[in-house]
């Protein structure tokens, strides 16, 4: 199992910094990672598709009025991005995420749902002109036994970048800065290339292709 004090320790042997116990002890070390973890944490979560983060949900319909929006859907609590919006045309089965009633030219294959964002009295709101919709996105996750090895290595290493000066010192902290983002690229390029990898439908015929049938 997999902790969030680990996660710190991983980034601490980095920069050669020692070990905490816990983020309520009173070293500089415990207060930095408490700081920085968790914001950290949600900038890698918001950045990149990790297959554990990504989330597809109904939206729940409010009755405000939204200027030229038709609809107003309640923001997700726990969304840190929206990859897009689903329509209710689009249905999500086991074999194929995307699947239509009727054939469509390649060309209308997730067409996007134009939608934006509101701040309404402290709540977010989604403005949309489509009835029924879900949402795909980039959920917050917390339970650092559900993050996979690149995130987990990934994230120690932009936790390290972080850590490097204010622990070490200028002089020391700026290369180990440098070394810690290099490899935290290298962890979130390697994720990106499983995650391409990971993903596979086949797509419906064209019109031109099921005319030629």
């Amino acid at each position: 199992m997999t902790s969030v004090v680990e996660i710190c320790n991983l980034a601490l042997s980095d920069i050669r910094a020692g070990s905490i116990n816990s983020l309520t002890e009173g070293t500089l070390q415990a207060q930095l990672c408490s700081l920085k973890y968790p914001l950290l944490r949600d900038r890698m979560l918001t950045d990149t598709a990790w297959g554990f983060n990504q989330r597809v949900e109904g939206l729940a319909l409010l009755t405000d009025d939204l200027f030229s929006w038709v609809y107003a859907y309640q923001y997700p609590a726990d969304c840190l991005h929206i990859e897009r919006l689903i329509s209710g045309q689009e249905e999500i089965t086991s074999d194929s995420p995307y699947r239509y009633d009727e054939v469509l030219p390649v060309s209308n294959l997730r067409v996007p749902v134009a939608y934006d964002v509101f701040n309404i009295d402290n709540n977010r709101v989604i403005g949309a002109n489509v009835a029924d919709l879900r949402v795909s996105y980039r959920v917050r996750v917390t339970d650092p036994n559900l993050f996979n090895t690149d995130f987990i290595m990934a994230l120690s290493k932009l936790l390290a970048s972080e850590l490097a000066i204010p622990i070490v010192g200028a002089e020391i902290g700026r290369q180990l800065r440098s070394d810690s983002l290099s490899l935290y690229n290298q962890y979130v390029n390697s994720a990106i290339a499983k995650d391409m990898n990971e993903s596979h439908y086949d797509q419906p015929l064209s019109e031109f292709e099921t005319i030629r049938r």
